[in-house]
């Protein structure tokens, strides 16, 4: 059986964050689908252990990857730049008026100008109860606002292109009057180039380029931020058949590898384009969990890795619960995702997001030594009882480095 896609260049399985602070050169996984001749010379040449085989498999750490890519583009061959992508990645995510710089989780609250949402929060097409729910987004933590106009479901009908730009135009103008930061939900291109002058900052393509690059080449044109979705089919058709795949995390990295490079293709370059593993499209509930088990391989890209999870049904696969219930479980997943390396998360409820990935985040990024006492963070007092957290000052001096 082959993947349905081929097989990607490389793949590489990073080192966890707790590795990495228990040993700053744990290694990870590499492994090649090209170079391989060359790549096993030099691995020899830098006594890096590898294994030949279709692909080559290296276990290198941070420095002897960085000698390896080195030595790979001295040759002229691209697998030096792949795995420099992957040491070195994207920094921040450019959008068009702002960069979000990649060393934190950002919040991608849901706007749903429909009546037939999958999870029930639609608003309808009104541009008053979008600019309420958008204010009630971003003052619980979402940094940009993910307006959409047409249900992702296969079940329910499709909008017409030019009825559904008319929709758009409006509130993304009236969100963006109010400071909104907007993302565009949309594969169709009259769409996205509404939205973009009236102001969006983000294309959301779940479309996956399977009906062309139109709305890629006006993000392009805008110089705003997309995001790409995996996606097997067309949207809102299921195939006659389901996808099978021999390993569906292999599948999607190489879907990833062939459809970047269409994007830049595109006039897109790779600071604007953030990569969605898709869950829910072309996959069963089992293969969405086995992605998300190991998010942590599509960093091979170097990426913005956006997570679009919130109340799907691979939950409710789980769980038995309706959408309207599955927040807490989506907060679970967020965590999670955060410390594999996803930093964007598309959400309905940013609040419990906020607090789901404050936690991750210091869980899986922040230095030891974050949340040392500074003066203030002492809460002991000598006799101190159950209450002693609400009373009194403290009477000594915290350890240095130390928060009891």
């Amino acid at each position: 059986m082959s993947e349905p896609f081929g097989e990607p260049p490389l793949r590489i399985i990073p080192a966890s964050p707790g590795q990495r602070a228990g040993d700053p050169s744990a290694p990870f996984i590499v492994f090649l689908h090209i170079d391989r001749e060359a790549a096993l010379e030099e691995a020899g040449r830098l006594a890096i252990p590898a294994t030949m085989g279709a692909p080559l498999r290296l276990v290198v750490d941070e420095a002897s990857a960085s000698a390896l890519a080195a030595a790979l583009h001295a040759r002229g061959l691209p697998s030096g730049a792949l795995i420099s992508r992957f040491l070195r990645p994207e920094p921040a995510w450019r959008l068009r008026t702002r960069s979000l710089p990649l060393d934190r989780p950002y919040i991608m609250g849901i706007v749903n100008l429909t009546r037939d949402s999958f999870s029930g929060d639609g608003l309808g097409t009104g541009a008053l109860a979008a600019l309420r729910r958008a204010d009630e987004l971003r003052e619980a933590g979402a940094a940009i606002i993910d307006v959409g106009a047409e249900s992702a479901r296969a079940d329910r009908p499709g909008q017409d292109e030019t009825a559904e730009a008319a929709v758009v135009g409006p509130v993304v103008a009236a969100l963006v009057r109010e400071g909104h930061a907007v993302s565009i939900d949309t594969y169709k291109p009259l769409v996205a180039r509404t939205a973009l002058e009236a102001g969006a900052e983000v294309v959301n393509d779940i479309s996956g380029l399977t009906l062309g690059d139109g709305a890629a080449r006006w993000t392009a044109e805008a110089g705003a931020g997309y995001v790409l979705n995996y996606s097997y089919s067309v949207p809102k058709r299921r195939p006659p058949t389901p996808p099978v795949y021999r390993d569906v995390v292999r599948a999607t990295l190489a879907w990833m590898f062939a459809r970047v490079s269409e994007l830049q293709a595109a006039g897109l370059t790779r600071p604007q384009i953030a990569i969605d593993p898709g869950v829910a499209f072309g996959k069963s509930h089992d293969e969405d969990i086995q992605v998300l088990r190991r998010l942590g391989e599509l960093t091979t890209l170097g990426l913005p890795l956006l997570l679009a999870h919130s109340r799907k049904n691979f939950i409710g696969s789980i769980g038995g619960r309706p959408p309207a219930e599955r927040d807490l479980e989506t907060h679970v997943v967020s965590a999670a995702a955060y410390e594999r390396g996803a930093r964007i998360f598309r959400v309905h409820d940013a609040a419990g997001a906020r607090r789901a990935l404050e936690m991750a985040a210091a869980l899986a990024s922040r230095p030891a030594g974050a949340f040392a006492p500074d003066g203030t963070s002492w809460p002991w007092r000598a006799g101190a009882s159950g209450t002693h957290g609400t009373v009194a000052r403290p009477d000594k001096r915290a350890p240095t480095g130390q928060r009891w």
